[in-house]
C-alpha cells in the first residue's frame, strides 16, 4: 500500500508497539478486542509499518518496520510544531461534534496521512484524547484544547463586532439620503449597502 493510505488508526496503533510484542496481547495493549487487535496488527503488516516474527514454539510476536519507524520518526518530528490555522480547523470541527477521522477527513478535505500526523501532533500537545474502539478510533478535545478554542472566540466575535458596525453605519448613511433620492436612488443605495455586507464577510472569512 501506499504510504498515503496511511490513517490515524494507524499511526495510534503503531507508537504500542514494542520491540517484539506478542500478537496474542496486542488488544491489551491498544485497550480493544483480540478480534479487533487481529485486525489491525494485519492493516499494519499490509501497510508495511510491521513485521511479523513466528518463534516455534514461541508466541508469534510483531516489530516496528524500517518504514514503521520513519512514519513515527515524522510523526514526532512535526509534533513539536506549534499550532497553526489547520489544527485550529480540526479543534473547531472536534469541539462541534465531530468525532472520527474519517468525518474531519471529509468536511476538511485533507488526506487521511496529513490529518493523522496532525491529529498525532494535537495528542502529543495534550489537545485531544483518543480511544480505540471496535476497530476504530473516536477523538474528544481534552481541557487544553477546549480553553484553545475559547481563545479563538474573542477574535471571531471582534470580527462580527465590526461587521455589525460597518452594516449599521453603512445603512445609516442610506436612511439620511432616502429622502432626497427617487426610487431608483433608494435601490441603489441598497445594492450598495449588500456589496459593503458581502465584502465585510468576505475580509472576515478571509475568502
Amino acid at each position: 500500500m501506499a504510504v498515503e493510505d496511511i490513517n490515524f488508526l494507524d499511526v495510534a496503533c503503531l507508537i504500542r508497539v514494542g520491540n517484539g510484542t506478542v500478537i496474542e496481547k496486542f488488544g491489551s495493549l491498544i485497550n480493544t478486542s483480540f478480534f479487533d487487535a487481529s485486525t489491525i496488527a494485519g492493516t499494519l503488516k499490509q501497510k508495511g509499518l510491521v513485521e511479523f516474527t513466528s518463534d516455534f514454539p514461541g508466541p508469534n510476536s510483531m516489530t516496528v518496520s524500517q518504514q514503521g519507524k520513519a512514519l513515527i520518526s515524522e510523526a514526532e518530528s512535526k509534533s513539536t510544531e506549534p499550532t497553526d490555522q489547520l489544527d485550529s480547523a480540526i479543534l473547531t470541527q472536534l469541539s462541534g461534534g465531530k468525532r472520527l477521522p474519517i468525518e474531519l477527513s471529509k468536511s476538511l478535505n485533507i488526506r487521511d496521512r496529513d490529518l493523522a500526523l496532525r491529529l498525532y501532533k494535537l495528542y502529543k500537545q495534550n489537545l485531544i484524547i483518543y480511544d480505540v474502539k471496535n476497530g476504530g478510533v473516536e477523538l474528544l478535545l481534552t481541557e487544553a484544547g477546549f480553553l484553545k478554542m475559547k481563545n479563538l472566540l474573542p477574535s471571531s466575535a471582534q470580527n462580527i463586532g465590526q461587521t455589525q458596525q460597518a452594516v449599521a453605519a453603512n445603512a445609516a448613511q442610506a436612511s439620511a439620503n432616502m429622502p432626497k433620492m427617487g426610487k431608483r436612488g433608494m435601490v441603489l443605495a441598497m445594492a450598495v449597502v449588500a456589496v459593503v455586507v458581502a465584502a465585510v464577510l468576505l475580509n472576515m472569512f478571509g475568502l
